[in-house]
């Protein structure tokens, strides 16, 4: 961890990222159901209503996204991650002063681009660029902040709200994001190790003027758009997105209509907060020791137990097998993202490609609640919808099977395959 006498500073990079989870991604992606009735019930507001921001949330993400991996090639990294953190603190604030739908969804626009350019896509371009060895145990780790932030912020906004209104609650969340995240992206981050004259932990090449600037290893981006491989992956994150989304939106409910008391629900609201850290950190250390295909099919069957184990969750001990599953199978969304972009297509045009990856993320989240609230339609009842998410974690892991095993070669081994053909060729 220490080079010269000095911490590694990739650790304070580490640091900085699980401080954007924690007090940035967390109260948008984990807080949305604590405001729902309080917010709805004083405006005299439907909740479908209310919950369209949401999917503009969301929708503003995807967008955001793609541009940016660009942005970050572009503008400072500290300017532009001060940036898109004071568009989720002045989201926080407008909804602290908003009174009709409409003010809702367009503070909802700053929101989804603050949760895409200034926690998704930063935080695992910083990660890939800092960390070579132990990169999964560092993305688990820094991906953990959501549930940390799920913990922490969940009794404190719940108190909020309780006490002083939902409206007070609102801005003290935009100001933590200002005074918990600012200090780290105006003074701590740093987008690459060769820009302090480092390099990233577990690398092997020692900087010298001839290497300085090689290129970063990979597949271009044009040869990953064209891959079977990266499509599959992308489809793979779709299906994943609306497997684990349709766990956490219906959980309450269904666990409700089967007998279970509000009290049981929230208590495995709250286990399986802590078992989201849990599945990050287990998950991120799993892609460093066990492979891509072996951590894929643990984290799919995690899904599929969550899902079984759902159709019992009033059940003490079924419940808690739920949250164990939950707490894995929710790494396709989060850990397995940018851990196999950079695994499958290499760190080269990391940001550009994660940008795309991360539009089918979010696209997942916004069309869970339409795809699951059809299928509740039909008949009024949730059954159809888990044997549905039980048949798409099939179609999951299939898809990521597809995506590992199609994987594109490194533009760097295509050019030297290509030289030991010509030089063949030529004796």
């Amino acid at each position: 961890m220490k080079k010269d006498g000095k911490i590694f500073y990739g650790w304070w990079i580490l640091l900085a990222s699980i401080m954007i989870m924690t007090f940035l991604y967390a109260p948008i992606a984990n807080l949305v159901s604590l405001f729902i009735k309080p917010v709805t019930e004083d405006l005299k507001m439907e909740r479908a209503d209310f919950m369209n921001y949401y999917t503009i949330m969301a929708l503003a993400s995807m967008v955001a996204a793609p541009l940016a991996g660009r942005l970050m090639k572009r503008i400072p990294i500290r300017i532009y991650l001060t940036t898109f953190t004071l568009f989720g603190a002045i989201s926080y604030i407008g909804f602290s002063f908003s009174s009709t739908a409409w003010q809702f969804y367009l503070f909802a626009i700053p929101m989804g681009a603050a949760l895409a350019g200034a926690a998704m896509i930063p935080v695992s371009v910083l990660i890939t660029n800092w960390f070579v060895e132990k990169r999964g145990l560092a993305l688990g780790i820094a991906l953990a902040g959501t549930g940390l932030g799920g913990a922490i912020l969940s009794p404190i906004t719940s108190w909020l709200i309780t006490d002083f209104g939902w409206r007070t609650a609102y801005l003290t969340i935009g100001i933590i994001i200002i005074v918990a995240i600012i200090p780290f992206t105006l003074f701590i981050v740093t987008l690459t190790p060769e820009s302090k004259g480092l390099l990233p932990l577990g690398a092997k090449d020692i900087p010298t003027n001839e290497n300085a600037h090689k290129p970063i290893s990979g597949v271009s981006q044009k040869r990953t758009f064209l891959s079977l491989s990266f499509w599959c992956f992308c489809l793979a994150i779709l299906v994943a997105g609306i497997v684990i989304n349709g766990l956490i939106i219906n959980m309450v409910p269904y666990l409700t209509d089967l007998g279970a008391s509000p009290q049981h629900a929230a208590l495995l609201l709250s286990l399986g907060s802590i078992m989201v850290i849990g599945g990050k950190l287990l998950i991120g250390k799993l892609y460093d020791s066990l492979g891509l295909f072996i951590t894929i099919t643990i984290i799919c069957i995690g899904s599929f137990a969550a899902l079984f184990f759902m159709m019992h969750g009033n059940l003490l001990i079924p419940g808690i097998l739920f949250t164990i599953g939950m707490g894995i199978g929710g790494t396709a969304v989060t850990v397995t993202p940018a851990y196999l972009t950079g695994a499958l297509f290499g760190e080269k045009d990391y940001g550009a490609k994660y940008g795309i990856v991360a539009i089918f993320t979010s696209l997942g989240a916004a069309i869970t609640p339409i795809v699951s609230g059809a299928i509740y339609s039909i008949n009024q009842s949730y059954d159809l919808l888990i044997y549905v998410l039980l048949g798409l974690t099939v179609a999951e892991i299939i898809l990521f099977t597809v995506a590992i095993k199609t994987k594109p070669k490194a533009d760097e081994e295509l050019t030297v395959e290509t030289t030991t053909i010509t030089n063949e060729g030529g004796i």
